[in-house]
């Protein structure tokens, strides 16, 4: 049994003295495995106090970049070199399968080296004349004070993307993981020190519900980096407007792929299954809703549920395991719940939808193909975080995209078809953030992620990902004193 009664704060493991202790469940075995510390509003305060005085101190903020990236690149290395110890603890938290878990650890490492890479290139100082003639330098300042608020189902690569732009510009941050993630994200405390970090420049501090909303709405917090679903986006919004903070929201979906009348089957067979099932379901850019040639309808689903059918559902520490467990028992019994919605509704589930043969424990769900549903039925409506795929048939290829784009969500989308123009053309009109032709899903952090509508505001990954974390300060170099 895991016990860890403290949070990092201002370089140092600190005992919450208004916290509490939660028990976590691993969800392939239903048993506990871990008892964990969540901060209290006392606590969250402390870390942000701790995050201003490095911040306003200048010592971090005024180090060169290239010292800071140095730092950057030992904190990398460090969870690249102890990916299997923190990814192993993310397997117990969430169930998300070995390889996944361990790639999300080393993540850090890849977002450090696309900066290495490329920081030079973005322009932090830029010189220019305006239309009076007026000389001005224009620079890009750190933020100030970043709360990066983290989702429970890829922990480790949704912090780096914020980390280490983040600190790179300067900024120092206060890292609050999911209750859940309490154990793995450790990591990030861990690897503060092997970097020797200055004190305060990284904490990282799990906790609840009222501390969390403490943190959003602290004077001290310049800046809300937040991923995980539209309702809570929707809280640290209206929280963060009282003190006018700077806020990024990454946000559910419920990505659609059109599959044009030309689409070949061998394509769809290769892509449409990883697109829905990656991270057991759980990504909020999954590919969940299969838009099809109405005459195709029968041969495309039969296709995709024989592929569907091959993977292998089971513990998530076996690297053979394609499939593992949802992340929580309430999780679970939600995700069930939308399936018998729609069955009951007079949905058909042509593969999946059980708990697979032989997995009596653990919160299994069979990955799942669901039909004769109505487009604004909540199982083609709701974000299900979950490895099942609901297939729509459309009559023409406006039906197609006009269902496509009727839902409260612009995450994602995928377009399929054999004739490149088309596929193109009606790309063209999703109102998606992403759009993927002839793929279910892709991600790079040198390309920009994040959505429209619900699917929230803001960018992560490349140089738009820096934007979030930098203000714009105009120095007047010349100039004339105004006349009456």
């Amino acid at each position: 049994m895991i016990k860890h009664r403290d949070v990092y704060i201002g370089g140092e493991w600190v005992i919450p003295a208004d916290g509490e202790e939660i028990e976590l469940e691993n969800p392939a075995t239903e048993l506990p495995f871990a008892t964990v510390a969540l901060a209290g509003p006392d606590t969250m305060a402390a870390a942000v106090h701790s995050a201003r005085q490095a911040f306003d101190g200048g010592e971090w903020t005024s180090l060169p970049k290239e010292e800071r990236l140095r730092r950057l690149e030992r904190l990398g290395q460090y969870l690249a070199d102890n990916a299997a110890r923190y990814g192993d603890e993310l397997v117990q938290e969430i169930g998300l399968p070995l390889a996944f878990a361990r790639g999300g650890v080393m993540s850090a490492a890849h977002h450090v080296k696309y900066w290495a890479n490329t920081w030079r290139d973005y322009p932090w100082t830029e010189e220019r004349r305006g239309v009076s003639g007026v000389r001005a330098r224009i620079t890009k300042e750190p933020v100030g004070v970043v709360a990066a608020i983290v989702p429970w189902n890829a922990p480790h690569s949704l912090s780096a993307s914020k980390i280490v732009p983040a600190l790179l510009a300067g900024c120092t941050v206060v890292l609050k993981p999911s209750p859940l993630n309490a154990v793995s994200l450790r990591a990030f405390a861990d690897a503060a020190e092997y970097a020797e970090l200055p004190p305060g420049v990284l904490n990282v501090v799990p906790a609840g519900g009222p501390a969390s909303d403490a943190l959003v709405r602290a004077f001290g917090v310049d800046k809300v980096a937040f991923t995980g679903s539209d309702a809570t986006g929707r809280i640290i919004a209206a929280a963060a407007a009282a003190t006018l903070k700077r806020v990024s929201l990454e946000l559910g979906g419920k990505s659609a792929g059109i599959v044009l009348d030309d689409a070949p089957l061998e394509r769809l067979v290769a892509t449409v299954p990883p697109a829905f099932t990656l991270n057991n379901g759980q990504a909020c850019a999954a590919m969940t809703r299969m838009l099809v040639p109405r005459r195709r309808q029968a041969e495309i689903v039969d296709a995709i549920a024989a592929e569907v059918g091959r993977l292998t559902v089971g513990d998530p520490a076996d690297p053979g395991t394609a499939v593992g467990p949802l992340a929580f028992r309430a999780h679970y019994e939600r995700v069930r719940g939308l399936l018998d919605g729609a069955v009951r509704s007079g949905g058909r589930i042509v593969t999946g939808g059980s708990r697979p043969a032989g997995l009596e424990q653990g919160f299994y769900l069979e990955p799942t193909v669901v039909t004769d549903v109505a487009p604004d039925s909540d199982i083609a409506q709701q974000e299900l975080f979950g490895p099942v795929l609901t297939v729509l048939p459309y009559d023409s290829v406006d039906d197609a995209v006009r269902i496509a784009n009727d839902t409260a969500y612009g995450l994602s989308g995928a377009v399929f078809g054999a004739d490149p123009e088309q596929v193109e053309a009606v790309a063209g009109r999703m109102r998606a953030g992403s759009v993927h032709l002839n793929n279910g899903l892709s991600v790079d952090i040198g390309i920009p992620f994040g959505g429209f509508k619900a699917s929230g505001y803001g960018r992560e990954f490349g140089p738009e990902g820096m934007d979030e974390y930098v203000e714009q300060r105009a120095v007047f170099l010349d100039g004339e004193p105004f006349r009456r």
